[in-house]
């Protein structure tokens, strides 16, 4: 079968929406979007219609690719094949196509993250040259927070930070530490370009240590409970000292807005930020990869 391929921009929007929900209709967590969920996450990640790509079949689409750019990186936001079209090679169509745009538009790289059970998307993005560079755990929470207050994991470390001061900040003071105290930049959903475009659904506090920020979180609340978007502390500190410090915004948040469920997606596995989230009672309950394709190197 041959497919044809067009550009998103010119297929109209509700019938995006049809095919975007049929091929996540059997995802690993729920992705199902209306006309204005997809408008809202087409402007906050910085997606292309221009540069993202429709399969069809005849008249009917069957696949889709959203290319999102942010000066020269470039980021999958979605890729998806119809349920009844799948294992046909729509979407190895869509991602080479995709791939072929970014080299065109001359980004440097492509990233992505994708589900770590879903192992025939990760055979392929490998296939096209991607490389894991780390793991993201999505965490939820559903049972009322522990409200004793952090304890360091040594006592050297609790005197260090005892006086650390939590406060509320404007999200427009708290970004700029998205990525001074990240060595590696969140993934494309919780950079700082991300969150300010929801600045009026989101809160940020930051603890200080010697009128010096030392770490900050950003959450919001909704109808389905508290919302953990990003939290990181300062690489001048050591691990304990990070993790006591998030576990202690963790705390402050906890308070302010009590919830018995609470969420936190895309944070890295395997160090300080994992143990402060463990350590306030969140679970693992699902783990991607993030993956990057070098194009060009510098």
């Amino acid at each position: 079968m041959e497919y044809e391929v067009g550009r998103v921009s010119g297929i109209d929007l509700e019938v995006l929406v049809e095919l975007f929900n049929d091929a996540y209709s059997n995802y690993y967590i729920d992705v199902q979007v209306s006309p204005d969920r997809l408008r809202n996450l087409i402007e906050r990640e910085d997606i292309h219609v221009d540069n993202s790509f429709v399969a069809y079949e005849g008249r009917r689409p069957v696949g889709v690719v959203f290319l999102g750019i942010r000066g020269r990186r470039g980021y999958i936001c979605g890729m998806g094949v119809r349920q009844s079209r799948q294992r046909r090679g729509i979407g190895e169509l869509l991602m080479r196509r995709a791939l072929d745009e970014a080299g065109r538009l001359g980004l440097d790289s492509v990233q992505l993250e994708v589900v770590e059970a879903n192992s025939r998307a990760i055979a392929l993005y490998s296939k096209l040259g991607f490389v894991s560079i780390r793991d993201l755990g999505l965490w939820e929470r559903n049972e009322p927070a522990p409200w004793e207050e952090p304890a360091g994991p040594a006592d050297a470390v609790g005197a260090a930070l005892s006086g650390a001061r939590v406060g509320a900040l404007r999200l427009a003071c708290v970004l700029p530490l998205v990525d001074a105290f990240n060595e590696i930049r969140p993934c494309w959903q919780n950079e700082a370009l991300s969150l300010a475009k929801l600045s009026d659904r989101f809160v940020g506090y930051v603890a200080q240590l010697s009128s010096s920020a030392a770490a900050y979180i950003v959450f919001g609340d909704s109808p389905s409970g508290l919302y953990i978007a990003d939290f990181a502390a300062s690489s001048r500190l050591g691990a304990a000292e990070r993790q006591t410090l998030c576990e202690t915004l963790l705390s402050a948040v906890d308070r302010g807005v009590p919830r018995v469920a609470a969420r936190a997606f895309n944070i890295p596995l395997g160090g300080y930020q994992e143990a402060a989230l463990r350590a306030r009672r969140f679970d693992l309950t699902l783990t991607q990869q993030e993956m990057v394709l070098c194009l060009r190197w510098r």
